[in-house]
């Protein structure tokens, strides 16, 4: 299991070593556990008194720090997926939108959102003294992508992404779910991992609606479900 983890940790963030010939379909239930440690090391220095006082500091830290030790692998794949929705395209035309390295219109702002959200919703958050709710969202957000891998495991595309859809089996996305749903419990507290969950969900059937539409999923959907969830935890623990 350790050697999971530690592949799960390499694949998403930098934190983790390049691990020989990973079985990532196993990898894919501590995929909140490495959101969680991610969490903690975004977290940790805030609540040590990093950037005390200066809310709007922490959060551009928090925003800059999680692009950073994520390599921006979901946040580009966050804004291949907007371009491809905005083309107005389906199937094959869809997804060769989503492969161009060159960013749209759509791409860039949901750029924008995904940066710009991160950084003044944690802002937010910071200011009113909730600093564990930051360490919450990336574990939310790695649950939600296991959700989404989870309703759509008859739609994969080549890549990476195919080679975690067939380790979303009902039993390990239960366990990746309880793993969120504890940590944001103790993280955030119940009334806002429950806000946070009933939204992430929202985030995930849109998701899984597009992919059907187009006929399949990848790993940009994949890291799309991430931001769109951790987004959502911040806004829950705004709102609640």
């Amino acid at each position: 299991m350790f050697r999971h983890y530690l592949a799960a940790l390499g694949f998403l963030t930098r934190m983790g070593p390049a691990v020989r010939d990973p079985d990532m379909a196993a990898c894919v239930p501590l995929f909140p556990v490495v959101g969680a440690t991610l969490g903690l090391v975004l977290a940790a220095p805030l609540a040590l008194g990093l950037f005390a006082g200066h809310p709007l500091a922490g959060g551009f830290y928090y925003g800059l720090a999680n692009v950073w030790l994520t390599r921006g692998l979901h946040c580009d794949g966050f804004a291949d997926v907007a371009d491809a929705w905005g083309s107005f395209t389906t199937g094959e035309r869809f997804f060769a939108i989503m492969k161009d390295s060159r960013i749209g219109a759509f791409g860039g702002m949901a750029l924008v959102a995904a940066m710009g959200g991160a950084f003044l919703l944690g802002a937010e958050l910071l200011a009113a003294g909730r600093v564990w709710t930051l360490a919450f969202a990336p574990a939310l957000g790695r649950a939600g992508a296991v959700a989404l891998m989870r309703v759509c495991r008859d739609l994969a595309r080549p890549g990476l992404g195919s080679l975690c859809l067939p380790g979303a089996t009902w039993a390990n996305t239960l366990v990746a779910c309880i793993v969120a749903l504890v940590l944001g419990f103790f993280w955030a507290g119940a009334a806002t991992t429950a806000a946070a969950c009933g939204i992430a969900a929202v985030v995930v059937w849109k998701l899984a609606r597009l992919a059907r539409r187009n006929g399949g999923v990848n790993g940009d959907f994949l890291g799309a479900a991430i931001v769109g969830c951790e987004l959502a935890a911040l806004t829950a623990g705004c709102l609640f």
